[in-house]
């Protein structure tokens, strides 16, 4: 694969009647100048793809943007939630961590088109969470039947181990 991107070979085709350097090399500029245009647009391209993107940035990028910026407090178990809801409803956030409190605390920086936009993505992103909570009782439970299991299997293997006296 290396070989073949090291070794590319173009083909160009000329019409003329005598082949100078001359002529072989304005064909050289020409076909360089079009690869060149078709690189810068490419880029140029790429550049619209990435300032399209909502979702997380970078905080100086979110303060390089001209509306203001608003914020709320959030743990770290929400983080994953709100990135699927932020990138559904177009929101650009940034998500800052305050170290000087134990635990850390997260604060996210957002920005939206509108008020609406902000509104029902909050409001889904709690609905979700609230969904989240309702099954977490189920994973108390599992856990307490785990740790019950445990103590049953440690009485088990004690029983096993008591000797047996033989009479004679």
């Amino acid at each position: 694969m290396e070989e073949e991107v090291n070794q590319r070979v173009v083909t160009l085709g000329v019409n003329t009647s005598k082949m100078t350097a001359g002529i072989l090399a304005r064909t050289m500029k020409s076909f360089l100048a079009r690869e060149h245009q078709a690189f810068q647009q490419h880029a140029a391209e790429r550049q619209n793809e990435k300032a399209n993107e909502h979702g997380k940035i970078k905080f100086k990028d979110l303060m390089a943007q001209n509306a203001g910026a608003e914020s709320i407090e959030i743990d770290n178990d929400n983080i994953k939630s709100f990135d699927k809801v932020a990138r559904k409803y177009n929101i650009d956030y940034a998500l800052k961590k305050d170290k000087t409190e134990d635990p850390p605390k997260y604060y996210i920086f957002f920005k939206a088109r509108d008020r609406e936009t902000m509104t029902m993505a909050f409001k889904e992103f709690v609905k979700n969470n609230e969904r989240d909570k309702e099954k977490h009782p189920m994973k108390q439970k599992l856990k307490e039947y785990e740790e019950m299991r445990k103590k049953l299997n440690k009485q088990r293997s004690k029983e096993k181990h008591k000797h047996q006296e033989r009479s004679l």
